[in-house]
């Protein structure tokens, strides 16, 4: 029967949940997987209980004399006397709100990390806004040359209709001066 999860199955053997994982591959812990929560099978667990000893393995840094550095890792058998188990309890419970304390900062931090690239995202680049800006400038000064322009077009369009106002008085006036001669003309042969 496939009942504890891997953090459960973890605290029973006081073993972590990766060493949980490195059983389970090695065929020694049965699991199953229901969507992303991994079961341990019960009796699988019982047997490595009643075997008493758990081996539990610890990482020791070794440098060897070649020229990659590699680092190994080794395994030792590590029995706990069972009048220790309370100091054990509690080295563990102070490893695991260590742990939890330092989970909590990583997820605030992951979550700043995750803003700062949204705002980096969406924001502009300096080069794109410093031509974005040159731009503008250019365009402000293209504007100012065309109101000069247009200015000087309308003073032109002005004196212009000025001209024809004067002309189109003195053809007004003409042309009366003309009539009134013709009528005069007109009357004095009559």
């Amino acid at each position: 029967m496939y009942k504890h999860t891997r953090q459960e199955a973890a605290d029973m053997l006081w073993i972590s949940t990766r060493s949980i994982d490195r059983y389970v591959k090695a065929w020694r812990l049965r699991s199953k997987k229901d969507w992303k929560v991994v079961y341990i099978n019960l009796s699988d667990l019982e047997n490595l209980i009643s075997w008493g000893t758990v081996k539990q393995e610890i990482i020791v840094e070794k440098k060897q004399a070649t020229n990659n550095e590699q680092y190994f890792s080794s395994s030792k058998e590590v029995d706990f006397p069972s009048n220790n188990k309370n100091l054990l309890d509690e080295v563990y419970d102070d490893l695991r709100n260590e742990i939890k304390e330092k989970d909590l900062i990583i997820r605030e931090l992951s979550i700043r990390v995750w803003r700062s690239e949204e705002i980096a995202k969406n924001s502009v680049s300096l080069i794109d806004f410093k031509k974005s800006q040159f731009l503008l400038e250019e365009s402000k000064s293209n504007l100012n040359q065309s109101i000069i322009d247009l200015q000087a077009e309308k003073e032109t369009v002005t004196t212009e209709l000025k001209y024809q106002k004067t002309n189109n008085l003195i053809l007004l006036i003409s042309l009366i001066v003309l009539f009134a001669i013709a009528g005069t003309i007109f009357m004095i042969k009559i």
